[in-house]
């Protein structure tokens, strides 16, 4: 995608937001309000389309593709991941309908792990397009989104109470939406588990996954003072409730519970 046709598109997302925004700022019926989540819903569902085209990739090349051979079947593109993006260990699952769903996997992750383990990871986020977990964040962004809006609104017209009510609605939805995408992490590990029809190498894969992040962010675990342990450990309690991750050990324990079974 060219410079003007990149700047035209995020000119015209922008546009979009601003318009479903002022709807539910500033509109007065119920069509308003409708139309505005429409809006939120579209831009969202084309997110996969976003990726594509902004964040920078590239085809996989001979080695890669042999990696991720499990996907080679299923109707979703696979990219590398570069540049600053591609920089960590991580893979990516976007796009709800199916000509725009994609799948990164970034260029870090080719490079600090074995074939096997990129497997396990192509295999994991095949599990979130298959079962259509990009739903989930696209009614996430929806839900938290519309009363964040209607907040401003109340705010704008004293109505405190109102404010206080949509404020704390937006807090309680992330907290219920940071867990339901946490149990769909386990639903994609065990789809990967199945799809590769060993949950060993799922296990092994995150073993693999948790050794080389522990690795990058060694900095981050010096001891630190007494006030610097505080905080880590107070944003460390907080990032558990909000992240739509598991800790990869308890992903391990939930793969080596299949196994026994």
């Amino acid at each position: 995608m060219d410079a003007i046709t990149r700047i035209a598109v995020i000119g015209f997302s922008v546009l979009v937001l601003l318009a479903a925004s002022a709807l539910f700022i500033f509109g007065e019926s119920l069509l308003e309000f409708v139309i505005a989540v429409f809006l939120l819903a579209g831009i969202v569902a084309m997110s996969g389309t976003f990726i594509r085209n902004h964040v920078s990739t590239r085809p996989l090349n001979e080695r890669e593709r042999a990696a991720c051979e499990i996907g080679a079947g299923q109707d979703v593109t696979f990219r590398v991941a570069t540049g600053e993006f591609g920089q960590t260990i991580n893979g990516l699952a976007a796009g709800v309908f199916p000509a725009y769903k994609i799948i990164l996997i970034n260029e870090h992750s080719f490079e600090a792990l074995d074939d096997e383990y990129i497997a396990m990871i192509a295999a994991h986020e095949l599990g979130h397009v298959d079962e259509n977990h990009a739903v989930v964040s696209l009614v996430e962004a929806v839900v938290l989104t519309a009363p964040s809006l209607l907040s401003v609104r109340y705010f704008v017209q004293h109505h405190w109470m109102l404010f206080l009510v949509a404020g704390s609605a937006v807090l309680v939805g992330r907290v219920v939406f940071a867990w339901i995408r946490r149990r769909l992490e386990y639903r994609a590990d065990r789809y990967a588990a199945n799809l590769l029809e060993d949950p060993h190498q799922v296990a092994n894969g995150l073993r693999a996954l948790r050794d080389a992040r522990m690795a990058e962010i060694a900095d981050e675990q010096s001891p630190g003072s007494l006030y610097e342990r505080a905080i880590r450990r107070i944003r460390h309690c907080w990032t558990r409730i909000l992240s739509t991750h598991p800790p990869i050990d308890d992903r391990i324990s939930h793969v080596e519970r299949l196994m026994e079974r």
